[in-house]
């Protein structure tokens, strides 16, 4: 299966269940557990990088299990979110990304 920028997390089959949600087009957050959500971003650092050598493409995602969930719905999350990969940064306020 492609995991292209046209093929969001979304998209993925197994992801039904998960509560997909788009904050913006590259990212994505989903409930895979009953605590915390867990987010996929599309990476500019791994352009170039041919997608046999990743996991799911340029999506690359994130754990979120020693931040608090202020809020499920609006989404509200604290702290910040880091992307090392390649320094995306934000936060996940009353359900709107807001960059850092």
């Amino acid at each position: 299966m492609s995991h292209d920028r046209g093929t969001p997390p979304s998209d993925w089959p197994g992801l039904e269940t998960a509560g997909m949600t788009r904050l913006t087009d590259d990212i994505h957050y989903g409930w895979l557990h009953d605590t915390n959500p867990i987010f996929w971003h599309w990476c500019a650092a791994l352009a170039g990088v041919p997608e046999e050598h990743t996991t799911s493409g340029r999506w690359v995602a994130a754990e979120t299990s020693a931040h608090t969930l202020v809020s499920r719905e609006p989404l509200h999350l604290e702290p910040s979110l880091l992307w090392r990969c390649c320094g995306l940064h934000g936060f996940v306020r009353d359900g709107v990304w807001i960059p850092a």
